[in-house]
């Protein structure tokens, strides 16, 4: 296949319509020579800033001389963005050689796995090709039946910040969200646990980890945040971070622990490796500014309300754009920006995106309009943007994912 018929083919794959679990992909892997068994794996899961946190690590194993294979998702702009080593995603051709292998043992063999599955086993072929010393997976969905967990050992297991996501696969509270997550710890394998959670999510990690014999660690909070030179302070230490945010300070605590335990594997992490690695990585679509456009990706209400507590510091108008998926928490996304909007006097455009999930820009109008607010329809997102870009203040697109890399690729087209 060339590279354009491998992204066809990946997104014609079903998503989850297949058979549940991770048996298919077994197969899968194994007429594939097994590549995840050559690999030494550090697990991030979660619900919010997973991205945020694996590139951290990843930056800091880079730091450290290590080939480092990254693998996240969704993508902003390229698909080629999910599968990276070294901080450089696959290059079309590798990615169209290694998804006509995949198809044609998966076609094969009749292991033909779900879209997620098949780019997970793509990205393993790719790591093991390129024969990187680590590889730090991003957990797509849940944990336990996710099919990065297909997995049998990792260096350290990473849970960020759990949520109420992803409700209708994994559960309706947060002790069900969190069981499903804490799936993916290994045993013997330490745990770093993001240190904002609930408390059932402690309770539920204390015993799992107690079940497998491994270690909980969770970091302390970091300190003296200063958004000016986005600099923190964590167990005495002073480090700057690439990423704008408060609340990548927590994230980034996260991925210190990671590396330290890695570095107690016996692995050559030092301290300035991590200083460096916190101060160069780097993910699109979290508080990315260009010019007078803020674009997060915030699609929860947590997200959304660590990107109002940043929002808050803003002394201009702030003018939202936003568009939300229809399996997404949009009432309360709504409600949180609705009431930034009062306090503020912001205003709201919504747009609608060409994706089936997408909520209809009519609908999310009328949920801001329940809670008291006004929002324009304008679509599509382009053309919102440009009525938006002739007013004054800043534009915060948020709401969605897809929305963060539409209005990304609009920007830098």
């Amino acid at each position: 296949m060339t590279y354009e018929q491998s992204i066809n083919y990946i997104h014609s794959i079903p998503k989850f319509s297949r058979i549940l679990g991770n048996d298919l992909l077994r197969v899968l892997l194994d007429r594939l020579g097994d590549p995840q068994k050559s690999l030494r794996f550090i697990h991030v899961g979660g619900t919010n800033g997973k991205g945020s946190t694996a590139t951290m690590i990843s930056e800091i194993l880079i730091s450290a001389g290590y080939r480092t294979g990254l693998f996240t998702s969704p993508f902003l702009t390229r698909f080629n963005e999910r599968i990276r080593i070294n901080g450089e995603p696959i290059d079309d051709k590798s990615l169209a050689e290694t998804a006509s292998r995949v198809r044609e043992i998966s076609e094969k063999y009749g292991a033909e796995v779900s879209e997620f599955a098949f780019i997970t086993a793509a990205a393993m072929m790719y790591f093991k090709s390129q024969k990187c010393d680590f590889a730090v997976l991003e957990v797509g969905l849940g944990g336990r039946l996710d099919a990065t967990n297909v997995i049998e050992k990792s260096d350290v297991s990473v849970l960020t910040a759990i949520g109420l996501d992803h409700c209708q696969y994994l559960g309706e509270t947060i002790n069900e969200i969190s069981k499903e997550k804490l799936g993916i710890v290994k045993p013997g394998s330490p745990l770093v646990l993001f240190p904002k959670q609930e408390a059932v999510v402690f309770e539920n990690a204390k015993k799992v980890c107690a079940e497998l014999g491994s270690e909980l660690i969770v970091p302390d909070l970091p300190e003296k945040y200063d958004s000016a030179e986005r600099s923190f302070l964590y167990k005495g230490e002073k480090y700057y971070l690439a990423m704008d945010g408060e609340f990548q300070t927590l994230n980034a605590a996260t991925a210190i622990e990671a590396a330290i335990c890695l570095a107690k594997k016996g692995y050559n992490i030092n301290r300035e490796n991590i200083k460096t690695g916190l101060g160069r990585a780097k993910i699109r679509g979290r508080l990315d500014r260009v010019g007078n456009v803020i674009i997060d990706g915030a699609h929860n209400p947590q997200a959304v309300s660590a990107l109002l507590k940043e929002l808050e510091e803003f002394d201009v108008t702030v003018r939202f754009l936003t568009a939300v998926m229809d399996d997404k928490d949009h009432g309360g996304i709504t409600r949180l920006i609705a009431g930034f909007c009062k306090r503020r006097g912001a205003s709201v455009t919504v747009t609608e995106l060409e994706i089936p999930r997408c909520l209809p820009a009519e609908n999310l109008a009328a949920e801001f309009e329940a809670c008291g607010v006004i929002a324009e329809i304008k679509k599509p997102p382009a053309e919102a943007l440009r009525k938006l870009e002739k007013s004054d203040g800043v534009i915060c697109v948020c709401g969605s994912l897809y929305l963060a890399g539409e209005i990304q690729k609009i920007l830098t087209e």
